[in-house]
């Protein structure tokens, strides 16, 4: 994006970040999410920050600052994301971290965030998309935004309900520590490159799905204590991984299956790995995505809440397959969460 400062309705002016505004940045998104990074642990926020924006496998985000009386009120970034589907790799910009600070809000910079996005995409970019939560997606559909629809959620019980309610209901009877798993650190398991390779080259698909490769893997989930994993040998069938972390939802604890991959698709190998996900810790429930509530249905797995919203910003015409379509669409929950 070229240098200088765009000027809006509002007296709000929208320019390229600089190094310089990295700590009035990280105050306008604590104060606008409450905490950021939200969910992780053991983390500053400016290593976080440097992790997701300057580090990232397709490249280093597009940042943006909205500007009042030359104070930094808000901020987005976008972060290059490469899909593939049918045999071709999309380039697309993700929108991520949109934050106006709470004494701003309402005098436009939002609008002038989102359309300053949009006129400095470069010509290779299809898209532009983001899963925005409930205070941004109003902004973002009335901005241009087309409602793509929700990613449901997919949860099975690891034990009679009745149990893990009693269990919840005693206050202070689990601590993190107790949670503790016995699956290996995800950066251990994935050390064995040829392993980890091996498996992504058995995913073919015809919808959008993020282009995943070793250096992704290790970039997303290497980098932090919480995410675990599990590697079944082609010894006992076809082989796989599952990248999985556990958290805590309220009183119950979940083991999120972030990836899953089996060679060949192999449901059985799934099964046996979404069991191991299972016994690795004493979570009350396995979370996992699946592609209809059919499939979630043959692993035992039943959809609970809402989802998650997607939306998309179309920059070239007749894309195949329509990213403004549901059907179109193939993610995991660790394509969703935290990023």
């Amino acid at each position: 994006m070229p240098a200088g400062s765009i000027a809006f309705h509002g007296g709000v002016k929208v320019r390229t970040f600089e190094a310089k505004d990295e700590p009035r940045v990280l105050e306008v998104l604590q104060a606008a999410f409450g905490q950021w990074p939200r969910d992780i642990q053991g983390v500053a926020p400016s290593e976080f920050f440097g992790w997701k924006h300057v580090a990232g496998p397709f490249g280093p985000s597009t940042l943006l600052v909205a500007e009042s009386d030359s104070a930094v009120i808000g901020f987005a970034a976008y972060m290059p994301w490469r899909l593939r589907a049918s045999g071709q790799t999309l380039t697309t910009m993700r929108g991520v971290d949109f934050a106006v600070h709470p004494s701003h809000r309402r005098r436009g910079a939002s609008v002038a965030l989102i359309q300053t996005a949009v006129r400095h995409c470069s010509g290779d970019v299809a898209f532009i998309w983001s899963n925005p939560n409930e205070q941004i997606r109003p902004g973002s559909l009335k901005s241009g935004r087309r409602q793509v629809g929700r990613f449901p959620r997919f949860v099975r019980p690891c034990g009679p309900l009745r149990g893990m309610i009693r269990r919840a209901c005693a206050k202070g009877s689990r601590t993190p520590d107790h949670l503790r798993t016995e699956a290996e650190p995800a950066a251990e398991i994935l050390r064995d490159g040829a392993h980890a390779s091996l498996l992504l080259a058995q995913q073919p698909g015809d919808r959008l799905a993020t282009a995943k490769d070793l250096e992704y893997l290790r970039w997303r989930y290497g980098r932090f204590e919480e995410y675990r994993a599990i590697r079944a040998d082609a010894g006992a069938g076809f082989g796989g991984m599952v990248i999985f972390r556990p958290r805590r939802h309220g009183p119950f604890w979940v083991s999120h299956v972030c990836e899953l991959f089996v060679e060949q698709n192999d449901r059985r190998s799934a099964r046996h790995l979404l069991r191991q996900v299972r016994d690795a810790a004493a979570a009350d429930f396995v979370s996992c995505s699946f592609p209809s509530r059919h499939d979630a249905a043959l692993f035992g797995f039943v959809q609970y809440g809402h989802g998650t919203a997607l939306t998309a910003y179309p920059l070239q015409q007749d894309l195949i397959p329509d990213p403004t379509r549901r059907a179109s669409w193939a993610l995991s929950f660790g394509d969703l969460e935290l990023i």
